[in-house]
């Protein structure tokens, strides 16, 4: 129990804003149980979002413009942007046009570029729009806001587990060294209860589940080509574009 305890304290510290500072001692055991409560995380994120969007909505008079961009900073906000760093080191590896080991060194370097900045505008123009105009329409419901998150970071989980390491170092593979397959079912089992909560409420969830899946896929294949597999930086990045592209459909939907 104390293992699982400290595993999901961990997953706190490395993937939130959350001031828990206590030192916990990082071995494989509590590694896995860290990965395995991303999608608690999830939970506790989305939380904190819908209880925000239900105070905003229901005692202010505030615009749907500024409460969508709050929103979109509180989501942005709660993990510290580290996953959007990850999103930019991979725009400026990817589009630096060189082989796999050449890419991986890019991620690296801590210096920003100008692709970088151009892919982060666009990835979060486009998610403004699409929570934007679904918050606009009469038919959104406040559970999408806590369904994203808690998703996302599913994937994440699985997306870590099944893919290979572009190197030997580094934080995905700090996470992934004492994962096994017994993890995988873990994560399969808590994902299907998952699905089936949410669908109680609209079957739109499970076209989200769906396509939570198929970008998945996706991501594991395009890491695999262009980057060799995954790092942290390729983490980071799924995370933002599953979201972008999560709120994307939700747009689609609605």
């Amino acid at each position: 129990m104390k293992k699982i305890i400290d595993g999901f304290l961990l997953a706190i510290q490395f993937l939130t804003v959350i001031p828990y500072n206590k030192e916990v001692l990082f071995d494989e055991d509590r590694s896995r149980w860290t990965v395995k409560s991303f999608p608690a995380v999830g939970l506790i994120s989305g939380l904190f979002v819908t209880l925000l969007y239900v105070l905003l909505v229901n005692f202010t008079n505030i615009s749907s413009l500024f409460l969508t961009f709050f929103l979109l900073f509180i989501y942005l906000a709660f993990s510290g942007f580290l996953h959007l760093d990850g999103w930019m080191d991979c725009s400026d590896a990817f589009f630096s046009y060189q082989n796999k080991e050449k890419r991986v060194e890019i991620m690296s370097d801590s210096r920003v570029g100008a692709f970088a900045v151009i892919s982060l505008v666009f990835l979060l123009g486009f998610r403004f729009l699409f929570m934007y105009e679904s918050l606009l329409s009469s038919s959104f419901h406040f559970i999408f806001l806590l369904f994203i998150p808690i998703v996302s970071r599913f994937g994440l989980g699985v997306f870590l587990m099944k893919t290979p390491l572009a190197k030997q170092s580094g934080m995905a593979f700090a996470f992934k060294k004492g994962l096994s397959k017994a993890d995988f079912y873990f994560y399969i089992i808590a994902f299907i209860i998952f699905v089936f909560i949410f669908s109680l409420f609209s079957t739109s969830f499970i076209i989200l589940s769906a396509a939570s899946l198929l970008f998945l896929f996706f991501s594991k294949s395009f890491v695999i080509k262009h980057f060799g597999g995954i790092t942290g930086d390729t983490l980071g990045a799924y995370v933002e574009g599953k979201e972008t592209f999560l709120w994307g459909i939700i747009w689609l939907l609605l």
